[in-house]
Parts: structure tokens; sequence; C-alpha cells
């Protein structure tokens, strides 16, 4: 929710500025001086209404920037337990793909596909006989279902990793594992075959009790609803296919990228493993005999062991439930009436990921803002360059240092646009009918199922998954590259050319030094230039540099969230990339700044702000991290995800930034300016 007078404000430009175009009368004219005050008006109405100005910014700077956020975008537990800017941008994103997906003017066919998926998800009947009856079909080609023939069910027709394999081969569909081929961790110019534990959503929040009990009860639902399964019974299942699932995840324990691989020929995984399972025959199944791979990587072998232990322990009819359920839930549609049309522009965006994000963008791309987004990323990766080779890093040794640019300078930033990515070879055989939704989703899983065989046959490359990076930005570990979102490019979200420079700096410079610090974090400095795991820090760097990480780990340790203090974890590497990419976006900042005359340093401050320009830009930093987190989620949050509480990625960065407590005057004993500040970048 945005606030009245926001709105207001917004409402007013195209009034206000009456467009000159005659031809187009319809046209907002948003060149205009009048129009520019007007949205400059509005960003200053928008930033106020997130702030508690009476909280002093050097007591509590979150709170300060973001203490009314909570009031205007609240957490509400049965519909969004948690927002942050993040899905402002992504809402604002999916609007637009809503208007192409309802437009009656498309011209390819591609944009004529993705929109009849739309409608036939938009028209998709929970209770229609039809669509009943395409859900028993989708599970019914690998077997009956326990949950749903009873006592008739044959268990020794039955077997899980056979299954499991036929599902994946046919779906590309990880149940009990992830298979993935990917780019060789040692090698990136190949592929290799990953074994890992299979993608799990909202993985964090299903810790907590409170989603065991809805979730347990929306299975169960569920299986009465689609399955026509007893409630007594459909309980029953529920709550085994939840203790089932929390067991299995419970060997998927946090472990680094680099250190959790293992390298397997395919005879010794075959021989340590061959009392639970064949995995030749297993790999044969997925991806054809001819190309069961000799060697591959398992990612956790304590996933691996938990699991196969686990699934030995496991009445048959549970695994058949587990698998087949999950199978199914692809196709369940998961929205009430009123929400399903923004639930379908969500399903389109998950099946075709890159090709929305092209096609969107499309409508409002603009040369200037990319130039803009590399001209920002040259200037972050300058003033790095420049502290490597100076003597504020002289804690690394000139030899690492060296490597360092090398790996920096190899470095790339690309915008998500996907020009260069065939559509009409992914997408143009597809059959995509607007009446059958469950066929549509079989289809599209199918084709990726190919596809991804095909990476057996060429070179290196990575996993996209695209409805993260279409409002996240990432840095890819293998291929040393920074990928920016296009959604992140919508015009007037977190900076414009209507805004100061500040803002920019604050949000864009951020983000993109936070991404290429990632490239020399707790995980980033075992992998080389080219991405490949090969260490190149030598002992002392390594022993300095560990020392200034248990400094973070301390610090954040201490911070209490729900109730709870942070996990003492050793991996810091978002606290890091954190405190060292606004420190660069500052610098980047303050060196633009000295190059401008007066009288465009005072278009850097915004009428209706009692800030000035060095302030407004830890506003923007700290405004970025706005966020309402339910409080019956909180601690299983924290625990969970290897970022830091947004309120602590704003108190522990800008606490250890003595250039936030000089711009805001902070004595010396303000809780944001603590005598001891961490550091490594």
């Amino acid at each position: 929710m945005i606030s009245r007078l926001w709105w207001l404000l917004i409402l007013q430009v195209p009034i206000l500025a009456l467009p000159t175009d005659t031809e187009n009368v319809f046209a907002d004219d948003l060149t205009s001086e009048y129009a520019k005050q007007i949205i400059t008006a509005a960003k200053v109405a928008g930033i106020k209404g997130m702030m508690k100005p009476e909280v002093a910014p050097c007591d509590n700077f979150f709170e300060y920037a973001c203490g009314n956020w909570n009031h205007q975008n609240p957490a509400l537990l049965l519909e969004r337990p948690m927002t942050d800017t993040f899905q402002l941008l992504s809402d604002g994103f999916n609007r637009r793909l809503q208007r192409l997906l309802r437009s009656q003017t498309l011209q390819s066919e591609l944009e004529k596909k993705i929109q009849r998926f739309f409608l036939s998800c938009s028209i998709a009947n929970r209770d229609d006989v039809l669509y009943k009856v395409a859900l028993e079909n989708v599970y019914r080609e690998f077997g009956e279902m326990p949950a749903v023939v009873g006592a008739q069910w044959n268990s020794s027709a039955f077997n899980w990793w056979r299954t499991e394999a036929q599902i994946h081969q046919k779906y590309a569909k990880g149940l009990i594992f992830g298979v993935e081929i990917m780019h060789d961790i040692r090698n990136t110019s190949i592929n290799r075959v990953y074994l890992s534990s299979p993608d799990r959503p909202g993985a964090g929040l299903k810790d907590s009790p409170l989603f065991k009990i809805l979730e347990e009860a929306s299975i169960a639902k569920d299986l009465q609803n689609y399955l026509g399964v007893g409630a007594k019974e459909a309980n029953d299942i529920a709550k085994n296919l939840y203790i089932f699932e929390g067991k299995l995840f419970e060997g998927d324990s946090s472990i680094s990228f680099e250190d959790g691989h293992s390298f397997y020929s395919m005879a010794e995984l075959e021989e340590k493993y061959i009392s639970y399972l064949n995995f030749t025959e297993y790999f044969g199944l997925i991806f054809g005999e001819g190309n069961i791979p000799e060697k591959l990587y398992v990612y956790n072998d304590e996933f691996l062991d938990n699991a196969l232990a686990l699934i030995k322990n496991t009445p048959s009819a549970t695994q058949a439930n587990y698998i087949l359920w999950h199978l199914l839930e692809e196709y369940l549609v998961d929205s009430n009436d009123k929400d399903l049309s923004k639930w379908c522009v969500g399903q389109t965006k998950k099946y075709f990921g890159q090709l929305t994000d092209h096609l969107v963008y499309k409508r409002y791309r603009s040369s200037k803002a990319e130039e803009e987004v590399l001209s920002v990323w040259e200037e972050i990766r300058g003033i790095f360059r420049e502290h490597l080779k100076g003597d504020k890093l002289d804690w690394i040794t000139n030899a690492t240092r060296q490597l360092a640019i090398k790996k920096l300078d190899s470095m790339e930033l690309n915008i998500s646009s996907y020009d260069s990515v065939d559509f009409d070879k992914l997408f143009g055989p597809v059959e995509i009918d607007i009446h059958n939704y469950v066929a549509n989703i079989q289809h599209l899983l199918s084709a990726k199922a190919m596809e991804t065989v095909e990476k057996l046959k060429i070179p290196g490359s990575s996993i996209d998954a695209p409805e993260t990076l279409s409002f996240t930005p990432a840095y890819n570990i293998q291929e040393n590259s920074i990928t920016i979102p296009v959604a992140l490019l919508q015009p007037r979200y977190f900076w414009s050319a209507e805004y100061p420079e500040a803002l920019k700096y604050a949000t864009l410079g951020y983000l993109i030094g936070h991404e290429m610090v990632h490239g020399f974090d707790d995980s980033g400095r075992s992998f080389d230039a080219s991405g490949n795991l090969a260490p190149w820090w030598d002992i002392k760097s390594r022993y300095e540099f560990e020392e200034r990480r248990k400094c973070f780990q301390a610090q954040y340790h201490a911070y209490k969230y729900g109730g709870s203090k942070l996990p003492e974890t050793e991996n810091q590497a978002e606290n890091i990339a954190d405190n060292a990419g606004v420190k660069f976006a500052y610098i980047a900042y303050e060196k633009w700044l000295g190059q401008q005359t007066e009288e465009r340093k005072e278009r850097e401050i915004m009428k209706g702000l009692d800030l000035n320009s060095r302030q407004l830009f830890f506003l923007g930093y700290a405004q970025l991290w706005c966020d309402d987190v339910h409080k019956l989620i909180r601690s299983t949050l924290a625990k969970n995800d290897e970022h830091a509480p947004s309120r602590y990625r704003v108190i522990g960065s800008l606490s250890n930034f003595q250039e936030f407590s000089w711009v805001y005057n902070c004595s010396q004993e303000a809780p944001m300016d603590p005598e001891y500040k961490c550091a490594i970048y």
C-alpha cells in the first residue's frame, strides 16, 4: 500500500502536464518541467511516508528510515508474511506482464503462445471434472497412488528410484534428488552432472511450527478436493508426508559451495550405494543409456546418505504418496478466485521466465538507462581497483592483490534482456492449448527435459533461474559475472533522471558493489578469474581475511531478531558484501559529487526533505531494505536465511562505516557509531 499523498501526486501528473503532441492527445508528457516537479514531489512523499523522523538516526537508522513501512505495507500471515521493496519492484513488473498478456494486439506467435497459456490458467476450474481427470492422468502415468486406491495398492509394482528417474526423464523434475547439468566446478569449459537435494520452495518458512500446521491442512484439503480422499485418511497422509519431508531435508545442512562437492566416477558411486539403488540404471533412465555420465559431482554427501537411509526405513506407500503427490503439486491451481489472475501471471513467468522478461522489457527499454548501469558499474569497479592497487588493503599480499585485480578486470556485468536467446527453438515446438492448463505444463516440462539432456553435449553452461533473476541482481561464481535484472530498470522505482544522483548510487551503485564483492568473499576467493575452483589467496592473506571475518561473525551474532540471536555462522559472505558494497557506492558518489558545479550540486537536494545530499545517500540505501516480517516467522527466517534481517543489513553496515557517523553528526556514544568497527574491503 502506498501513501495517499503519493497517489494523489502521481494521479495529477497527466492532468497537470497535458501533452503538446496533438497527434497523440492521450500520451502523457513527462518531460515538461512541471511534470518533473510533480514526479520529484511524489518521490519525496514516498520517502517521507516510509520514515519515522521522531527516531534519532544515530540511535537506530533503520527505524528512522523505515519505521513507518509496516503501516503502509503490513505483513499479513495468510497472504504475504513478509513485504519489502523488491516485492514492489516485482509487482510492478508483473503488472506490466499482465497488461501484455491481456493485450488484444499481440503480433508474434510467441506472444500469442504465452497469452494462451495465461488464459488456460485463468479459466482452469478446480471443480471441473475434466481438470480432475487430467490430474489423475499425470500421476497414473507413473503408477497408482496409495492415497487414492487404499488397500488395493500393489506395493510390489512400485520402485521409488525407478519412478523418480522416469519422472525426471519425462519432466526434468527432481522429487527425492535434484539432478542438474552445469559447469564443472573445476573446469568451467565443460558440463558435469550434479546430484544434490531437490528444490524446496519456501524451505526456511517450512521449519516454522505455524507453517507446519498450515501446510498439513492445505495438503489434506487438496487430497480431499482433487483426489476424493476421505477426511481422516487425508489428514493422516498429509501428516506423514510432512514428517517424511522434514526428515528428508535434515541432512541438507548448510555447506559452502566450494566445500560441498565430492567427485565420483560412476563405478565409485555405484559401489558405495549398491545396497540402496543402481545408480547406473538410475541415470540411464534419466538421460538414456548412451548418455550415462562416467563421472559426476555429489553436492552434500550427508544429504544423500541421510535420504537413502530414510527411504530404506520408510513404508513404500509413504514413498509413493510423497513422490506422486509432489509431482502433482506442479499442476494444482493454488489460488482463490479473487487472486487467480495475479497467480496466473506468476505461473506464466515461472514457465516462460526468460521470454516474459524479454518481451516486457522491450516495452520500456531505454538505452540511456542501460548506459547508466554500465557507467556505474565501471565507476564502482574502478573504486575497488584503486583500493587493491593502493595501500588501503595492504593486509593482502601484493601477489594476491595482483590476482584479485586480474579477477576484477575479468568480471563482466550483463543486463538480463536475453537478446541472444533463440526463443523460437525453445518454445516454438511446444503446443499450448487455451483449454488445457494441465497438458500445457506437461508440454513445457517435457521440452525442458529435452533441453536438459542436450546440455550433456555442449560446452559449460550455467543454470538459469529466471524467477529469481527477474528482480534480484546476482553474481554467478562460475562465470565471474553479475546479472542485473531488467525489472530493476523500470523507470522511477529506485532512481530516475528526475531524482538526485545520490539515490542512484545508494541503490544501483550499492547493488552492483554488493554483487561485485561476492567474487572476493568467503566463497568467491576460492574461484579464479575464469570461475574455476582454484584457491588463489596465499596463506598470509587467507589468515588476515579470516581474522577480519571473525569480527563480522561476532558482530552479527550479537544482534537479536524474533527473540533470538542471529546464528553464529562462519559464512559471512552477505554481510561482507553489504558492508563493502555501500562503502564503494558512497565513495563513487563522493567522487562524482566532487566533479560537479555548485549549481549541479544544488539539484542533489530534494525540496521537502531536510537532508543534504550525503544524508540522502544513506537514507536511500536504508530504504532499499525497508520491510515488514510477521512476528510469528521472524526467528525461523533469521535461522534459515544466509542474509541478515533487513534492519541489520542497514544497522550493521552503516555502524561499521565511519563516514555515516560524520554525515549524520553522531556522537561517539551513539549506538550507530560503535568504537569497534568491522571491515574487510
